[in-house]
Order: C-alpha cells, then sequence, then structure tokens
C-alpha cells in the first residue's frame, strides 16, 4: 500500500490509515529516524515491527484480559501474541479514514464500538509540518453512555544508528515480571538516563514522573520531542541486538487501569465521562549540525 505523504524541506513523513492509522517511514533531512515499515502486507494482529502506531485508548498489557473498573468487571479479547493478556488497546488494528489533508497536515480518525473496548469511542491523530517541526497530537473521545477508564500514548520504533545516543530524565523505575507487567513496586530514579543505541542491549523498563524531554543525538543532528501531559511513563523497551528502539510516551503504567483510585495518581489512570476528550501533543524538532 502507497503510504500519504506529507514532506517540507526538512521532515518527509508517510502514513498508512488503513494500517492501524500507522506511520510508515519519518525522515529528518533524509535520515530515516523510525524504521520503515517494507511490509507487503498487514496483519492486524502481528503488525510490522516498524514505523510508529498509536495506543489508545491504553498502552501496553492489561493482565488476564480482564478489567475491573467502577465496581464492574468486564472480559476484554486476549492477544495472541501476549496470551492471557490484552495487547496496545485496538485502534493500531483497525483503518482509520483521512478527515482533512492538505501538503503539510493531515487529520484521520476511528470509531470503535466491539468486543475489544467496553465502550464507544473516537480517536483522532493530528499530524502537522512546521518548518523544523512536526506536530501529532492524538485524541480520545468517549463515546459510551458511563465513564470509563482511559489512556494514550505512541509506540515508534526508533531505527538504531551508528553514533546514536538517547538522552531523557525520569523520576521514577517500576519493576517488571515476567510477563512484562509491573509488579507494583516501583523506586525513585531522579536522574538522567542514557541509551547508547551502538551496543544493541535488550532494554525492558517501564518509567514515570518523566518530564516529557526525550532527546536522540545522532552524528548529523538533534532530535528532540516534547510530549504534552498527560504523557508523563515512559516505556524503553528492545529485544537483543534488534534495529529498533522502542521509546513510547505514555500516559499510564502497564495495567494502570485496574489499580485501585488511590493509586490513579502514581499510575496516571485517567477517567472519561460520556463525551469528554482526553488529548496529548507530541513535538518532533530536527536540528541538523
Amino acid at each position: 500500500m502507497q503510504p500519504l505523504l506529507l514532506n517540507n524541506a526538512t521532515w518527509s513523513i508517510g502514513l498508512l490509515p488503513a494500517w492501524g492509522g500507522r506511520i510508515a517511514h519519518l525522515r529528518a533531512d533524509g535520515l530515516d529516524v523510525l524504521l520503515p515499515i517494507s511490509a507487503e502486507a498487514f496483519d492486524p494482529l502481528d503488525w510490522p515491527r516498524a514505523g510508529a502506531y498509536p495506543l489508545i485508548p491504553y498502552s501496553n498489557r492489561i493482565r488476564n484480559a480482564h478489567l475491573h473498573f467502577a465496581g464492574r468487571d468486564y472480559p476484554l479479547s486476549a492477544h495472541p501474541a501476549a496470551k492471557p493478556h490484552t495487547l496496545h488497546g485496538v485502534t493500531h488494528t483497525v483503518p482509520w479514514q483521512v478527515v482533512d489533508q492538505s501538503d503539510q497536515q493531515l487529520t484521520i480518525a476511528c470509531k470503535y464500538q466491539g468486543e475489544h473496548w467496553p465502550w464507544a469511542f473516537r480517536a483522532e491523530q493530528h499530524y502537522l509540518l512546521d518548518g523544523q517541526r512536526l506536530s501529532i497530537e492524538l485524541v480520545l473521545i468517549n463515546l459510551g453512555d458511563s465513564p470509563m477508564p482511559a489512556g494514550l500514548g505512541l509506540h515508534p520504533y526508533f531505527l538504531r544508528q551508528p553514533g546514536l545516543k538517547v538522552r531523557y530524565q525520569v523520576g521514577r523505575e517500576w519493576q517488571i515480571d515476567d510477563q512484562y507487567l509491573a509488579t507494583g513496586v516501583c523506586g525513585e530514579v531522579i536522574q538522567a538516563q542514557l541509551i547508547d543505541a551502538d551496543e544493541g542491549q535488550a532494554m525492558a523498563h517501564y518509567q514515570s514522573a518523566w518530564d516529557g524531554q526525550l532527546l536522540l543525538d545522532y552524528p548529523s543532528g538533534i532530535l528532540s520531542l516534547k510530549a504534552s501531559e498527560p504523557l508523563s511513563h515512559f516505556v524503553a523497551f528492545a529485544p537483543a541486538d534488534s534495529p529498533y528502539l522502542c521509546l513510547e510516551p505514555v500516559s499510564h503504567l502497564a495495567d494502570a487501569f485496574n489499580q485501585p483510585p488511590d493509586r490513579w495518581a502514581q499510575t496516571g489512570t485517567l477517567e472519561l465521562a460520556p463525551g469528554q476528550r482526553l488529548q496529548a501533543s507530541l513535538d518532533f524538532t530536527w536540528q541538523e549540525r
């Protein structure tokens, strides 16, 4: 499938709305920032580990595909790659529609009502090129008739590049079990994080109290990412020797929605009333050396 293209003097971005609202490629001054999608076909249950996709209405896993919220229990559909748990919401598995498009901006949207989420909702993605800045806005609207737990995030596969160093700062690290679920135990970090992309190490970090700033330092330039609230959580994941780094700005911890309300502020669960809107922005800025 041919992606929809947005271009300016700095950026080239290709989007695949029908493939779960994915970014197929992202280049800054000709440099592939993301591992490009090269797949010929799209399988919503075994998607390409490349490009980027939205995490709506939640990110990561819900334990045992079981949601307990507001005194009710909701069985969900487990994902084949994460059984018995769910994985990464639903919007990256369904087609999106183009709402508005010009040379340097694009809006896509989808509506969902089905077995993978107990509430009907609408999701939107807004893309805008403005000189050296690429702005992405993620939106979630509760179309159901009762409050629902809600989250947002982006799942990019950053291409490992020779000499690439990644820097960011968080305040909390969460312990993870062997099924990539947070145990509920966390420790204070409050320090700068450094990832050397040349080393090819495996990693799996669930972190929070993130200040929303991510810096990717390439030999040819610097890519800075500024994420707005409520994207105060951060996932850094990569298999050993993989060609990519998953550096994911998200609003909540894995399985946060099953946490008791007195932990929501810490784990990131948000509640959307019927008709209420949740949104977050991500601004990517490229500075050539």
